[in-house]
């Protein structure tokens, strides 16, 4: 099977979130249905919506979707984040503080988790600021991939897309991964630097939610 990328467009934010949603729902740690346990409402979508609409004023994201070559059915999306220049910690540091700002303002909505929510953003923010401190780098937002579709190659391509991208501008790339995608990820020259500090037991989860920090040295292509 071969496959194709293309960018989301506006229109397309929908069509997008509900794929991973589809796709994160079946994965064994749950950690979609932690996090949205009333499923996918109209309140949650349109919450989704939202924040991936307002990413979208942000030229540093690009969301993509990965369809079969034959069919041009979408099998799995991707977002990947490129930031180009060097941040001082001070800039990282605000840039969590708002963030974390914004969480404590957001206003509840039946079915959503904002506190497990909220602990697992700052246990990524915590974990990416002493991997990386401010430096240069792309970073696999969302990687997500059919049931249907899963080891058939849908997920290395949506991947290798965005480390094209990141080779082309020099950039190291960073993520998390859960157990499924580790392997995936290994196999395209990322190392594991260290757990994420992630307890979703406390939240009632009974799943094990194990994710490992991630790193692929950069590469440039003209050398």
């Amino acid at each position: 099977m071969s496959f194709e990328i293309t960018r989301m467009r506006e229109n397309e934010i929908d069509d997008w979130n509900k794929v991973s949603w589809e796709a994160f729902a079946a994965v064994e740690d749950r950690l979609a249905t932690l996090f949205y346990p009333g499923g996918l409402t109209e309140r949650t979508k349109a919450y989704m919506g939202k924040s991936t609409r307002d990413s979208l004023s942000d030229s540093s994201y690009s969301y993509v979707f990965v369809r079969d070559s034959s069919t041009k059915q979408v099998v799995g999306v991707a977002c990947w984040y490129f930031q180009t220049k060097d941040l001082s910690m001070q800039e990282v540091v605000d840039k969590e503080e708002k963030a974390r700002k914004e969480r404590a303002e957001q206003e509840p909505i039946p079915g959503i988790n904002f506190a497990a929510i909220s602990d697992f953003r700052e246990a990524q923010a915590s974990s990416k600021r002493e991997i990386l401190g401010g430096k240069a780098h792309a970073l696999l937002k969302v990687l997500a991939t059919l049931p249907a579709a899963q080891r058939k190659g849908a997920g290395a391509a949506g991947l290798r897309w965005g480390l094209q991208q990141a080779d082309e501008l020099g950039l190291p790339a960073y993520l998390e991964a859960s157990g499924m995608g580790r392997p995936l990820y290994a196999k395209h020259g990322f190392n594991e630097v260290c757990e994420l500090p992630l307890d979703t037991s406390k939240h009632g989860h009974p799943y094990k939610c194990t994710h490992w920090c991630m790193l692929r040295a950069a590469k440039c292509l003209d050398q």
